[in-house]
């Protein structure tokens, strides 16, 4: 279970259109480089999961290298079991991805009450848009991963995401490699919902000490993401992602959901993180 997975999720760099791409369309957009701390509770559990209760907080934080996109994640939790002493889980996830979507750096490291259960190190690039690429691990164990063609990184896959929303589409299929595990390429079913222009219809975190209300004015959209190994003939998705998505990258209103069990993620905090001087 990728207890942090919703930490790129959440806020993941978008990046401004191109003039030509403006002009054909609806307005460039772009992220606001931003540190968020989302509190963590479960959402929901069948009887039959044995998760009886989740808490915890995850801290993300964006950041624009003049020539990529950074995303620093530590998400803590302790889960309740119903035939078990609690166990506390730390989920640190690092990237570091081009502004061309053909580049990425990944780091992740797991414990579990203390202990490292997991790390992933590597790098993966792509050949060209649209095209494959390699994924090369250094930890658990060396290891190359081919990428099939069309593969995005999660960055370029919110930028697409975002298009589509803005273009009025209902829906985005794609391919994605995250790095959170070394054999890991989902393909991504993505809903989305209608409009919410800006200013409308706010969300309750607005009114929360601590939230820099202005992040939550830009226009939105309500999204639910499945993810599916790739390959797999299964119709019951590893997992699913439901949140609010604003056109700025910030995003609220988060549940997580891994069949058994769900989590909620509600934005604490939030505040603008300064641009570089490119």
């Amino acid at each position: 279970m990728k207890a942090g997975l919703v930490g790129w999720v959440v806020g993941l760099a978008l990046t401004t259109l191109g003039a030509a791409e403006a002009a054909a369309g609806p307005a460039a957009f772009e992220l606001v480089p931003h540190r968020a701390v989302y509190a963590m509770t479960l959402n929901s559990t069948s009887l039959s999961g044995g998760v009886t209760g989740a808490s915890g907080a995850m801290t993300y934080k964006f950041g624009d290298s003049c020539d990529g996109w950074t995303v620093e994640n530590k998400t803590v939790l302790t889960f309740a079991y119903n035939d078990g002493a609690p166990v506390a889980t730390t989920w640190d996830f690092v990237t570091w991805e081009s502004k061309d979507g053909l580049h990425y750096r990944f780091r992740v490291r797991s414990t579990r009450d203390g202990v490292v259960s997991d790390e992933i190190d590597g790098v993966a690039n792509l050949d060209g848009r649209g095209k494959g690429g390699v994924a090369k691990f250094t930890l658990p164990e060396p290891k190359t991963l081919r990428l099939p063609k069309g593969t995005l990184f999660p960055t370029e896959h919110t930028i697409r995401l975002l298009e589509a929303a803005q273009h009025g589409e209902h829906s985005l299929e794609r391919v994605l490699f995250d790095g959170t595990g070394d054999d890991d390429i989902f393909d991504v079913n993505a809903i989305i919902g209608r409009p919410l222009p800006a200013n409308a219809n706010a969300s309750p975190a607005e009114a929360t000490p601590g939230v820099n209300a202005s992040l939550l004015t830009a226009p939105s959209w309500h999204v639910q993401m499945a993810f599916f190994p790739r390959g797999s003939s299964d119709p019951t998705p590893d997992y699913e992602v439901a949140l609010r998505y604003y056109l700025n990258g910030v995003a609220d209103e988060v549940v997580q959901s891994f069949g058994s069990f769900s989590l909620k993620g509600t934005l604490q905090k939030l505040e603008t993180l300064p641009r570089p001087d490119c």
